[in-house]
């Protein structure tokens, strides 16, 4: 009976300190969602048509986990690589993400689109954008991700 007890209590411990790999200080891992951002084209050509500079930017979700954007930032750039800190940069947030995305909202490996942005040629000085999109995950983990897109002149 005394060895039925052992083994009993042995696979009980088993059991606890298994149940506990991967956990420390009491907070069990989770998965983070991976943003990518894709400019396209990149650099982009300057379209005398609709006088700015026009692309297609899709943001995805790569790691499994979805993720809600918060924020998209422009920070211009002048070709000396300084930043234009005073009138060029850009903020836009979730009202403004829906409006222009259609949602904030990015699911598991999917993505959310707009097929053009243009940035207008008479405000137009500087040489690139650094753009950064911000969100909190499924998991309440913040992500960021950046990318660099590059204006050819007119």
């Amino acid at each position: 009976m005394k060895r039925k007890y052992f083994f009993v209590i042995l696979s009980l411990m088993f059991a606890i300190f298994l149940s506990g790999c991967g956990v420390e200080n009491g907070i069990v891992p989770s998965e983070t969602a991976e943003l990518n951002i894709s400019i396209d084209p990149n650099p982009v050509p300057y379209s005398a048509i609709e006088e700015g500079w026009e692309f297609a930017m899709t943001i995805s979700e790569s790691n499994g986990v979805g993720v809600t954007i918060s924020s998209l930032k422009f920070d211009l750039y002048d070709s000396q690589e300084e930043e234009l800190i005073i009138t060029e940069t850009e903020i836009y947030y979730e009202v403004d993400i829906i409006d222009w995305f259609g949602a904030n909202y990015i699911s598991a490996f999917s993505s959310i689109q707009e097929p053009t942005f243009y940035t207008w040629g008479e405000e137009f000085s500087g040489n690139y954008d650094m753009l950064t999109v911000a969100g909190i995950d499924d998991n309440g983990n913040p992500v960021e991700a950046t990318a660099r897109i590059d204006y050819l002149p007119q």
